[in-house]
């Protein structure tokens, strides 16, 4: 996926157009994403109706444009159904779907030639900057698994979110560059989302076991970002307030990194206050044992 496609899109049309578009960046295959609905709700976790509502969505945008299936004569194919229900599609239009789809397939090129993308971004200086999503964390495991769908689209900006991260995270650390840290204001701005939204992912995602964060003025330092393979748990609640959750954890994560802990500000709250001198009393006594 691209962090560019917020602005033109939805996260769910943006999930469903990055998959179609992988598929339709190759050459070997006529340039066409040829799938059935059933197979891109098993891929992706979306219910068939989300499917085919974010299709023509992006077919309406210009992202997408629908092909007609190839006429056969049926002693050509025993079996046409599949290919009859299928979806038939290629890039749209739209300026941005072109530039996504060019570099996607110079990319992919990189990859199936030279088997790594390493140098990729050296060699062309792309203007649309990937990251890895795993599609495959939403699958369900069993037929009749299904997610409700404010949950689905939940953890559909969990997951996205979090690739944004692992991904940053790599590069910071390839390059020996400091500690991945962002503001709420700016993951809200170039994902489109709302404050609260962005607030409410990283709580899942700490809740989740897949980050480990320290807040810091008005930036979230992430100290740990896991790898994700699957996502089955869900959530419990939806946080709308970083500290709210995450003054314990940062307590014990200060604690076993040996991290400084900031000061609170003259302005903060007497909660605040407390909450800073029984992580500095703890960490005192974790270093006296």
């Amino acid at each position: 996926m691209s962090t560019q496609l917020f602005e033109h899109l939805t996260e769910t049309e943006a999930y469903v157009f990055s998959f179609v578009a992988y598929f339709a960046c190759d050459e070997t295959k006529g340039n066409i994403f040829k799938r059935t609905t059933i197979s891109l709700c098993q891929n992706l976790g979306y219910s068939p109706n989300t499917i085919r509502a974010a299709i023509a969505s992006l077919i309406k945008k210009d992202f997408l444009k629908s092909e007609a299936p190839p006429e056969r004569v049926k002693k050509d194919l025993k079996y046409t159904y599949i290919e009859d229900v299928s979806h038939h599609l290629k890039i749209g239009t739209h300026d941005f779907a072109f530039e996504f789809a060019y570099w996607m397939q110079i990319m992919l090129s990189e990859l199936r030639t030279k088997g790594t993308t390493k140098g990729f971004y050296e060699k062309y200086k792309p203007k649309v900057t990937f990251f890895k999503v795993p599609v495959s964390a939403l699958q369900a495991e069993s037929i009749g698994e299904k997610w409700k769908r404010n949950q689905s689209r939940h953890l559909h900006k969990t997951l996205i979110l979090h690739a944004y991260l692992h991904n940053q995270d790599v590069h910071a650390q390839k390059y020996h560059k400091p500690a991945l840290s962002r503001s709420v204001a700016f993951l809200s701005a170039m994902m489109q989302w709302s404050r609260n939204t962005i607030r409410r992912v990283i709580n899942t995602m700490s809740n989740l076991g897949l980050i480990k964060f320290k807040l810091s003025n008005n930036r979230i330092l992430f100290t740990k970002i896991n790898k994700i393979k699957k996502i089955r748990d869900g959530y419990t609640a939806l946080k709308s307030k970083l500290h709210e959750n995450a003054t314990e954890r940062n307590e014990a994560l200060f604690k076993n990194l040996a991290l400084d802990i900031p000061k609170p500000g003259p302005d903060a709250t007497p909660e605040q206050h407390s909450a800073y001198w029984q992580a500095m009393t703890g960490k005192q006594r974790y270093h006296n044992k």
